[in-house]
């Protein structure tokens, strides 16, 4: 039997972060708990008071402001894959909301809650993390801009404070050299919680066709949170993609991982799709910039 817990709806954001100010250490907040309540029932967190946030509306959108990307924390997964902001350029994140889960997730799971969650199971944080995205969060005190790779500190863990909110991510918009794509494996093709995802932003310099900048990122390098693959990406980082560049890169990445087992794959299993998760999301990369190669 679960143990009882209140909930308290704040009539505005004045009321929310005062109550959070001066209740910080009992509350557990919640949007639309498509994580959350899964690890109550699971009695991973026993929370004594849920603060409902769903009803902020003024925390849901995709804007573009001076070359920025900016999308509010409580903005969910259809939104963004319906929002105009986001056009053709950035179907990275039609590739995630694919294998993210049924309507009865996509339309509420939101961007806030899936950083927040900080685990290797969110699949729109290895997005972000190539995007080198920032998150604002906000207190009564004020605020603060954290990188999103310095945000995410553990399993389950995250730099913000108890009396804080996450208010938003944000990124610089992606240029015409430039593209992003995703790849995920799990038991089933949709509806799955990923064995292992990747995610690649690469950048191609116009007068030679190199890698002028290439991000890689996954649900797992080392540790149980999504990270970047930086000795990889410093190998391929101003070299031609070429087979053999593109074979010394996978072998770079198998060097780099660090890789556990657990109930959902082994690690020698992982370590055997993650070369291959890469080199799907990097062609993908090259053929929504209209090039290829000789693979």
């Amino acid at each position: 039997m679960l143990r009882r817990f209140d909930v308290y709806v704040p009539e505005n954001l004045e009321d929310l972060l005062n109550y959070l100010n001066d209740h910080s250490s009992e509350v557990q907040l919640i949007a639309n708990g498509t994580d959350l309540i899964n690890r109550i029932q699971r009695r991973q967190v026993d929370p004594r008071v849920l603060v409902d946030l769903s009803g902020f509306s003024e925390f849901s959108y995709v804007r573009k402001n001076n070359g920025t990307i900016r999308i509010g924390a409580l903005t969910t997964i259809q939104d963004l894959i319906s929002s105009p902001v986001l056009g053709r350029r950035y179907d990275v994140f039609r590739d995630v909301a694919s294998r993210f889960g049924g309507p009865s997730i996509v339309n509420v799971a939101t961007v806030g809650g899936n950083i927040c969650a900080a685990s290797s199971s969110e699949d729109l944080i290895p997005v972000l993390l190539v995007l080198d995205a920032n998150v604002r969060v906000r207190s009564k005190r004020g605020e603060r801009v954290i990188r999103l790779e310095d945000f995410l500190i553990g399993k389950r863990q995250t730099t913000i404070l108890p009396n804080e909110i996450l208010v938003e991510t944000m990124f610089d918009e992606l240029d015409d050299q430039s593209s992003c794509a995703f790849e995920k494996i799990g038991m089933r093709n949709a509806l799955i919680i990923a064995f292992l995802n990747c995610c690649v932003n690469l950048k191609l310099s116009k007068e030679n066709k190199r890698i002028e900048e290439i991000k890689i990122a996954m649900n797992r390098v080392f540790g149980k949170i999504p990270s970047r693959a930086k000795k990889t990406e410093a190998e391929l980082r101003g070299k031609s993609l070429t087979r053999v560049q593109l074979e010394n890169a996978i072998t770079s990445l198998k060097k780099e991982l660090q890789l556990t087992s657990d109930f959902r794959a082994s690690k020698e299993y992982r370590q055997e799709v993650a070369p291959v998760l890469f080199k799907r999301a990097l062609i993908k990369c090259l053929e929504r910039l209209g090039e290829k190669i000789d693979v």
